[in-house]
């Protein structure tokens, strides 16, 4: 008892001081919490984006040129065909699938109801390669594309528009452009697009509109998993493509190429970047924190020398008197870091409850959800309460080793 009463009345005697030596160390660890749970959101967010489409993309859009090449003038508008289908089809490396894509725009009609809409005519594996999330039914098929099926995939928008809150959409036939379409599916859509937009065989539109140029080709690929890989490939694909529309293999406005895994590569890069970063900071403000009790305890041996000689010329134990002022560090920094750490992970869960909530209103987009690993979260703290006890051993160590009687007549 008198130990741990000597202990209390010591920092009872020295409130202020015992305060902000644990201000220091709470505000440590709780800004590498906050950092470190918004840097895990961030990381789960992208990974979250990423996972919901096809990560070996390739997607190539039609440009303008803007050199002369071979006769022709710049300014010339490279489009695809048929034939940049049967090039990427037929033995070219580490491509898989092709889906090209062509549109035509018109209004849904349903009974009495209206809704713009933009038809769109893709294969089956776009829904893979740009991440479209089905809510009910199912995406177009091999045999909807074989069989030139007349069948629509809706977005949520236009099922709201077209169709009653508790009708299933799925079997109804919906009209545009006088040509009627059976709803086989609903996709989520984008409530800001300010219209419809809906999916259905390519074979179908290509047939309906005899469209022959396409403005965009989306393909797979194959053992293109680091960076330069896909560049080698991409230097490739170009030259390929050159060569079959006649323009200058370096005019990069011809054609514009966009490849997921080099976007997830170099967006990965980043991340990593961004959590070393962050680590560096919280681990700043750790020692901080860790220096602010060094300091303190330093001072407090300082003061309480005289104290140390009279205890040990009345027979008090070194043992003893070095593990009150080591027990009175650790007790600072653990209860201090264990309020840093409760407060930060109370306000990254605040966070992410806010921030789910704004995204079931639609008034967020991004999915960017704080998290916190707890074994990370306890490892600090436990990190920091070690070196409390060091920052408080050390000086305390020096102290009981000055004899009473110089201890006593320290100044």
């Amino acid at each position: 008892m008198d130990f741990w009463q000597e202990i209390f009345i010591a920092l009872r005697r020295n409130k202020l001081r015992t305060f902000l030596t644990g201000l220091a160390i709470s505000w440590g660890i709780f800004i590498l919490i906050v950092l470190l749970a918004a840097g895990n959101g961030l990381m789960t967010a992208v990974t979250d984006e990423f996972s919901s489409r096809s990560t070996n993309t390739y997607t190539l859009y039609g440009g303008f040129t803007s050199k002369p090449y071979k006769g022709h003038n710049e300014n010339r508008w490279i489009h695809f065909t048929d034939k940049d289908i049967r090039l990427l089809e037929n033995n070219f490396p580490h491509v898989e699938q092709v889906s090209p894509r062509i549109n035509t725009s018109g209004n849904a009609i349903y009974n009495d109801r209206l809704n713009p809409i933009s038809l769109n005519g893709v294969r089956p594996v776009f829904a893979k390669t740009n991440g479209v999330e089905m809510i009910m039914g199912r995406f177009i098929d091999e045999l909807d594309e074989k069989n030139n099926e007349k069948v629509v995939v809706i977005d949520q928008t236009t099922q709201e528009q077209l169709f009653d809150f508790e009708e299933d959409p799925i079997g109804k036939l919906i009209f545009v452009n006088n040509i009627a379409y059976k709803v086989i599916g609903v996709w989520e859509g984008n409530p800001n697009s300010g219209g419809g937009e809906a999916y259905m065989p390519f074979s179908t539109l290509k047939k309906i509109t005899n469209q022959n140029d396409y403005f965009m080709l989306n393909f797979t690929t194959y053992d293109l998993d680091t960076k330069e890989a896909n560049e080698a490939f991409e230097t490739y694909l170009r030259t390929q493509l050159a060569n079959l529309h006649e323009f200058d293999p370096t005019d990069e406005s011809s054609i514009y190429i966009s490849s997921t895994m080099l976007n997830y590569l170099e967006t990965n890069k980043i991340l990593n970047t961004l959590q070393v970063f962050i680590w560096i900071i919280g681990i700043a403000m750790l020692i901080s924190g860790i220096v602010g009790v060094s300091n303190i305890m330093r001072i407090t041996v300082k003061e309480r020398t005289n104290e140390i000689g009279i205890r040990k010329a009345i027979g008090a134990k070194s043992r003893s008197i070095l593990a009150s002022i080591v027990v009175e560090s650790m007790i600072i920094t653990t209860l201090f870091g264990y309020i840093g750490m409760w407060l930060g992970m109370v306000v990254a869960d605040l966070s992410g409850n806010i921030i789910s909530k704004a995204q079931e209103g639609n008034m967020v987009t991004i999915n960017i959800v704080p998290s916190i690993d707890i074994s990370i979260v306890l490892m600090a703290t436990a990190l920091l309460i070690v070196c409390g006890v060091l920052a408080g051993f050390f000086p305390a160590r020096n102290a009981v080793k000055i004899k009473p009687i110089e201890a006593m007549n320290y100044r």
